[in-house]
């Protein structure tokens, strides 16, 4: 609803946000098992189960407190900046996820 004035525009925003979630899941696998032990793969996986929705629940109950002291506009920029913290917080760890990955390598 931040970017999204409309039902419209809100449902065909929400359509391609579900286009993002499944490469985003199967490339978080992936970089997860490459990145442990054989033996370590179900809890490695259970920690990527875990963590992705952790951070839409920790932005959810903030949202929700600010809309109760404060207004729903302003509360709509919290999920925003959860996720450019994310981003920022990874961005140390693109070297070790461009090797996890394999990239870059020879092609065929």
């Amino acid at each position: 609803m931040l970017f999204t004035h409309s039902l419209g525009w809100l449902a065909l925003a929400l359509f391609f946000n579900g286009f993002a979630i499944a490469p985003l899941v199967i490339n978080a696998y992936g970089v997860a098992e490459g990145a442990v032990p054989s033996d370590q793969i179900t809890e490695a996986l259970t920690w990527v189960v875990a963590g992705m929705p952790m951070g839409g629940a920790i932005a959810s109950a903030l949202s929700g407190q600010i809309i109760d002291r404060f207004n729903a506009d302003i509360a709509y920029w919290v999920p925003l900046g959860f996720m450019i913290a994310a981003c920022v917080a990874t961005l140390p760890y693109f070297n070790t996820y461009r090797a996890l990955i394999g990239y870059p390598r020879a092609r065929d």
